[in-house]
């Protein structure tokens, strides 16, 4: 499905609807990663013997990577001979290399990965990839090739968040941007489409500020009161994520100005959905994270019981998930099932 065909608001209410009854929906095409044939006409096959060990490694404990690790888990909980567990990698780069090299070590089919930074993971992606160890990375991708890649539309989706916002502001204003930690790919996305964004469709809205915030929404808070001392017409805020994005919203409440202010998330976690609903934050860009965790699984265990090597890969899958741009127009038709 192209790009285009992905913002029309018809497909994107059929998203809902399906989403809700728990089906596999596609946003966009994924595309499948190229397997050699053997000399049999089959595909390369690895060694299965014993369980199938998966693990995945995320972040650190946030509602966005429970909410993979419940969507995996509905899909391998009902599967025979497969072991699954959630590591914690703490928010530090090293944890999540040491457990990344226990895992090889270990012997296990598949490793589920959102990477802190997407540079210093790739050599322990390679390093699985040498031991037939298939990789799948969550919304964050990483700079060395792996078997797939599942994620929601992040720059485009943050041009329609900054088409969006800016509508709401009326094509005019000043706006600050809480930003992530540099290193991370789709921290460059979610800015980068969303400066292009406002540049293409409200020239007339300046960005004022670009700030790490570091996901925090207690770090938003410090940032956004240091960012206002400066810019006193300051009248919206994007969040690169929701949880700064709250926090945008506590300071706006506390100063008595969120009535003034239009303020953007981006993931649609359920807090987010809630403040929106509550006519506080503006709006965000919601995906269905459990289905995230689903189609990660899906993939995972097609590989695993079907013993493909991630040798045998000659290119990275890629799967972008379908979204919404929810404001207080439409997130009531986001049902309580598919909120994380």
């Amino acid at each position: 499905m192209s790009q285009s065909n992905e913002k029309k608001p018809g497909n994107r209410r059929q998203f809902i609807k399906t989403a809700a009854l728990g089906s596999a929906v596609v946003g966009s095409a994924m595309v499948v990663p190229t397997l050699p044939l053997n000399s049999t006409g089959g595909t390369a096959r690895a060694a299965t013997d014993g369980p199938h060990k998966m693990a995945f490694i995320q972040w650190m404990p946030h509602t966005v990577p429970n909410a993979w690790s419940k969507g995996i888990e509905e899909v391998l909980g009902p599967q025979q001979g497969v072991e699954y567990q959630l590591l914690d990698g703490q928010n530090k780069v090293e944890v999540q290399v040491s457990l990344m090299e226990t895992l090889i070590n270990d012997g296990a089919k598949v490793i589920f990965l959102q990477p802190i930074d997407s540079v210093a993971l790739a050599p322990s992606i390679a390093s699985a990839k040498r031991r037939g160890i298939s990789v799948i990375t969550l919304n964050i991708d990483a700079t060395e090739e792996h078997a797939a890649h599942v994620e929601m539309n992040h720059f485009f989706g943050a041009m329609d968040i900054a088409k969006t916002m800016g509508e709401k502001m009326g094509g005019a204003g000043e706006v600050a941007i809480l930003n992530a930690p540099p290193g991370i790919i789709i921290r460059d996305q979610r800015t980068n489409g969303f400066i292009e964004g406002m540049a293409k469709h409200h020239p007339d809205i300046k960005i004022v500020a670009d700030v790490n915030a570091e996901w925090s929404r207690k770090k938003a808070q410090d940032v956004l009161n240091t960012i206002l001392a400066s810019n006193p017409n300051l009248t919206g805020v994007y969040g690169v994520n929701d949880s700064m994005a709250l926090g945008a919203v506590d300071v706006a409440k506390q100063k008595g100005v969120l009535d003034k202010m239009t303020i953007f998330g981006n993931d649609g976690e359920k807090d987010a959905l809630e403040s929106i609903e509550n006519g506080e934050l503006t709006g965000t860009q919601y995906t269905d994270v459990y289905q995230q965790g689903r189609f990660a699984a899906s993939a995972a265990t097609v590989l695993a019981t079907g013993g493909v090597s991630a040798r045998d890969f000659q290119s990275q899958g890629q799967l972008l998930m379908p979204y919404v741009i929810a404001t207080a127009d439409n997130v009531g038709d986001i049902q309580t099932a598919q909120r994380w």
